[in-house]
């Protein structure tokens, strides 16, 4: 019998409803002396559990619902019951949960909120991941999570879904205009390169005089894409001691300002970009009326889940490719990564057994359920395999690739923007449509966002 096992017996007989310690150093829960109930929250998210007919698109339910009916198969004496929570008011849902005392054992954010951490909410996850853990996850993921010397986060989906770090080429399009698609396995391209192809992918297809198709939209609404843009020249949000916000820098009063020559003086992008937001964006592209459009991997696999639900007449194939990028600043993506968190415990039985339930969660066979959606998960060793000899392995490599050059747009973990998110949002709608000129949107949104975030 292995320490491992050997001590889990032992404590079990000793103190069968007490926390024990394994030989990897981490807590383990053991057999429940009580009933206890795990509740958890999770945003939509459209993953197909073991068995799933592969002919059907799974809903947002289904996963939840047989994550928390096989981890209660094997843990008896648990009840997980879990809530899928819509993305619109999701935060005011768990905001409201936590003013009334009231949130659940487990959550997966939409982004992580370091002022739970500030404000006492959250349980460290220190001491649930192994040594395994710490080598497997990516470094930046784990520090998606890290405040003030401590783990915050189970790491979970590695990156978004693509917004900020990747483009979506219709081929079927280049090819109609006769238009290059970058070269693997990087499909990289200089702005120059890009500005080319776009002029040519947008045209009038019948004739009346009136642009069919676009090379791409922006929507302004979208902070992740639109902030991809703002990197073109090297703009940045802070400066490198994070003291000062610095989007107003000359690069990024630059690259706003190449954005509105993109949609007023070049055309190769529609007007009224200042009301749409991403789904607008994804919409047009879904419909043919943009060459490119905005994600990774798993805005493919959207295409493929509204073609099975009637949503759109058929799917479609899709290429990824990097941003464009200048040659003296380099390619940028976004960099960032979701999980799971967990909301404090009074009872340390109870504790024990919803950290046990996020590492289920997080174990490496279940984040391999991610393939079902074309994501790419945070655990190198699942990665490695994942999509090897699939449909989607070229597409998946390139954008793994781009990930290298990831770069945490809003900054690091020790800095929170959501309070300027507003304001970066008006910066770009103001822009966009004209209403102030790009200096000064960025200029009156550096001071407002100093103001709050550093007191200048």
């Amino acid at each position: 019998m292995s320490r491992r096992a050997l001590l889990v017996v032992v404590m079990g007989m000793v103190l069968a409803f007490v926390l024990g310690i394994g030989s990897t150093g981490i807590a383990l829960a053991q057999a429940p002396s009580k009933p206890i109930t795990i509740t958890w929250w999770i945003n939509p998210w459209r993953i197909a559990p073991p068995g799933f007919p592969p002919d059907k698109a799974p809903g947002s339910e289904d996963f939840p619902q047989w994550a928390s009916e096989e981890f209660m198969r094997l843990h008896p004496g648990v009840t997980v019951k879990y809530e899928v929570v819509t993305n619109q008011g999701f935060d005011q849902k768990i905001a409201a949960a936590i003013l009334a005392g009231n949130p659940p054992d487990l959550l997966r954010p939409i982004g992580f909120q370091r002022e739970w951490v500030k404000q006492g909410l959250l349980e460290p996850v220190d001491d649930y991941l192994t040594p395994e853990d710490f080598e497997d996850f990516y470094d930046y993921a784990l520090a998606e999570g890290y405040v003030d010397g401590h783990y915050y986060l189970f790491p979970w989906n590695n990156s978004n879904n693509g917004m900020g770090s990747t483009l979506l080429l219709n081929p079927a399009v280049f090819a109609e205009r006769g238009v290059k698609i970058p070269d693997l396995p990087d499909r990289s391209w200089t702005l120059d390169e890009f500005m080319e192809a776009a002029h040519q992918l947008t045209f009038d297809r019948d004739g009346d005089g009136k642009t069919d198709v676009y090379a791409l939209s922006f929507p302004a609404k979208d902070l992740q894409v639109m902030m991809g843009w703002m990197h073109l020249f090297g703009a940045r949000m802070f400066n490198e001691d994070e003291t000062e916000v610095v989007l107003n820098s000359p690069e990024g009063v630059r690259a706003l300002q190449w954005i509105v020559d993109a949609i007023y003086e070049h055309k190769i992008a529609p007007e009224g970009a200042a009301g749409m937001g991403i789904y607008d964006s994804i919409n047009m592209f879904h419909q043919g009326r943009t060459a490119m459009g905005y994600g990774g991997p798993y805005e493919i696999g959207r295409i493929d889940r509204y073609a099975k639900e009637g949503q759109i007449a058929e799917a479609f194939p899709v290429h990824i490719a990097q941003y464009p990028h200048v040659p003296e600043v380099g390619p940028f993506a976004y960099h960032t990564c979701g999980g799971f968190v967990v909301f404090n415990q009074r009872d340390p039985e109870k504790k024990a057994m919803v950290m046990e339930f996020a590492r289920f969660l997080t174990n490496q066979e279940n984040m391999a359920l991610l393939k079902s959606l074309l994501y790419v998960t945070t655990r190198k060793s699942v990665n490695e395999d994942l999509y090897k000899g699939s449909t989607w392995e070229a597409e998946v490599d390139v954008y793994t690739r781009a990930l290298e050059y990831g770069i945490p747009y809003f900054g690091s973990a020790n800095i929170d923007t959501d309070p300027v998110d507003q304001y970066l949002q008006a910066m770009f709608e103001a822009a966009l449509s004209r209403t102030k000129t790009p200096k000064q949107a960025l200029d009156e949104f550096a001071a407002t966002a100093n103001r709050i975030l550093f007191n200048k």
